[in-house]
């Protein structure tokens, strides 16, 4: 398996991995495929621009594209301190190997590269206990919960607040 950081070369493959996670697991992202299946590549290109302050990485099984996760820092001058994980997804049958921990201890090794960076955040679905067992054990805390924070196919969900201090 070969972790990477991505650019917008890759953005075709990442926006078919994006979409397949979308349509397979809704209620893991604030998006839906429904809305971001009409975005041009440029989207995705766009997400997939390499800074100082947004990293995405990917996760290739040969030439294939089964994983991401993108650390964004908060760029307001008294956020700073603070960076988010956004889009984690790992394909359903690459899951329960290690994948999901590798992809985000990438991310926090570029966190604790950022420059008076302390602290990482991450929201999920409260139900997704996979994904919120790994953050735990990663070092992520729970620090807050919304009630029906989603709606995915006319259901509210609640979503857990977690973070990460560096």
């Amino acid at each position: 398996m070969n972790i990477r950081r991505l650019s917008p070369p890759d953005a075709i493959a990442y926006r078919r991995l994006r979409l397949r996670g979308l349509r397979q697991s809704p209620m893991a992202f604030g998006s839906s495929h429904a809305e971001e299946a009409k975005y041009p590549l440029a989207v995705f290109e766009a997400r997939l621009q390499q800074s100082a302050t947004k990293w995405a990485f990917g996760a290739f099984a040969g030439e294939q594209l089964v994983g991401v996760v993108t650390l964004i820092r908060d760029g307001k001058p008294k956020a700073r301190h603070k960076a988010s994980i956004y889009g984690m997804y790992v394909e359903r049958k690459m899951r329960r190997n290690g994948l999901g921990r590798q992809l985000l201890s990438r991310a926090l090794e570029a966190a604790r590269r950022m420059p008076g960076l302390r602290q990482v955040r991450l929201a999920v679905v409260e139900g997704n206990r996979p994904a919120l067992r790994l953050y735990e054990s990663a070092g992520f805390m729970i620090y807050g919960r919304e009630e029906a924070a989603l709606r995915v196919a006319g259901k509210l969900h609640a979503e857990l607040f977690l973070a990460h201090r560096l």
